[in-house]
């Protein structure tokens, strides 16, 4: 009896290791699809009612859907950090699902924001709403792809493992 409950967690455990790889490509797909909405709104606020960085921050804030690094980085804008320190710390504190190169192209964006012109600050999110969409093709292939063959692969290397046991 004890034999079949150490197989079935060997078998969990390949299976939940295949989905947590799984979910991970997931998650960085759609965090890069919430950062490329979030630069969207971003322009639009530039081009229209310009206003200052912490409100525009705090306006994506309140919407349903937003990146997750977001809200750290609108917290430590509360408690009196300056915007461009705000947003390379929430960037770089762990659990929002994106890799280092991704975060590369985000960093460098707020270092932009509010440092020059409305106009300046419009071409410089097209230019990483360009590059954040060349990265979310990407995730979304790898997703697509190596996120299925893992998932499948976890099931498969506990089903062996049982058979190999029995």
């Amino acid at each position: 009896m004890l034999n079949y409950i150490a197989m079935a967690l060997v078998f969990l455990a390949c299976a939940g290791t295949g989905a947590l790889i799984s979910r991970t490509m997931m998650q960085r797909a759609r965090q890069l699809e919430l950062s490329l909405q979030m630069i969207a709104q971003l322009r639009a606020q530039l081009q229209y009612s310009r206003p200052p960085v912490q409100t525009m921050i705090a306006d994506l804030c309140q919407q349903s859907q937003h990146p997750a690094f977001l809200p750290r980085c609108l917290h430590s804008m509360n408690t009196g950090t300056d915007f461009p320190q705000a947003w390379h710390g929430a960037l770089q504190s762990p659990g929002h699902g994106l890799k280092d190169d991704d975060c590369r192209h985000l960093l460098s964006l707020g270092q932009l924001l509010g440092a020059s012109d409305a106009a300046g600050q419009r071409e410089a999110l097209q230019l990483h709403e360009t590059l954040l969409s060349t990265q979310l093709d990407q995730a979304r292939t790898v997703r697509d792809t190596r996120g299925k063959a893992a998932f499948t692969l976890g099931v498969l290397a506990g089903l062996t493992v049982m058979i190999l046991f029995i």
